[in-house]
Formats: C-alpha cells, structure tokens, sequence
C-alpha cells in the first residue's frame, strides 16, 4: 500500500539537494562533483508502511530486519523535511539509519498523516 506519492518541480529538489550538501558537507560535494547526473534528475518518492523509494532506490526502515525508531517533520531552510529514523539489525551489530525525504509544496498535511499512519503501525508491532 502506498501511503504516498510525491513528485517535485525543478526548484524544490534543488532547495533540497543544497540543504543536503550542505548538511552533509565536503563528502557530498565530492561526490556531487563525481556524479552531477544524480543531482539534476528529478525523482518521485514513494512511501509505504515498509520502505521509502527515491527514484529506484529503496530504503526499508520497518521489516524484519529493520525497525522504525522516530519521525520528524521540520522545516529546512525553504523546504520540509521528513526524516524517518529506524534501526537495521544483522548478526554483528545494531546500526542507526536515516532517511530524508523532502516534503513538496502543499503536501504538508499529507505529511503529517504519513506520519500519524506510520507511527500507529510502529506501536502495533511492539
């Protein structure tokens, strides 16, 4: 089930690829600089109880070997920002992951239910 889908104009995925570079610092700016492809295309974003995609790429932040920890919706600089916060368990170690999703302009209140549904299912599994 998809919770949302979200596609962006030209100027909001700039507004966040900068707010991420900036976040990030020099490792994502070399790595702009490696791959500037991925930075002028614009992807749409899929959220499902399970995973986040962003263009092809998948994330799962709740499944058997995740599990969601938070959610915060916040404002960053000309854009929101969800950031889904989860933990990845594997034999070894216990690891701390994140994922950031820009919010497009009128979705806000979408967001907001993205979150309430997410953190509802969150507490039914524990």
């Amino acid at each position: 089930m998809i919770l949302a889908h979200w596609t962006y104009s030209k100027q909001e995925w700039k507004a966040f690829v900068r707010t991420e570079r900036k976040q990030k610092g020099f490792i994502s700016y070399m790595m702009y600089l490696l791959f500037p492809m991925s930075a002028k295309k614009i992807p749409e974003v899929k959220i499902t109880p399970e995973l986040v995609c962003i263009g092809a790429n998948q994330q799962y932040f709740s499944s058997g070997r995740h599990s969601l920890t938070e959610i915060n919706i916040r404002e960053e600089g000309l854009i929101n920002i969800i950031e889904i916060t989860y933990q990845c368990f594997n034999t070894l170690k216990t690891k701390r992951g994140e994922i950031i999703i820009p919010v497009p302009k009128g979705k806000l209140r979408e967001a907001f239910e993205v979150e309430e549904r997410l953190l509802s299912d969150a507490a039914l599994c524990q």
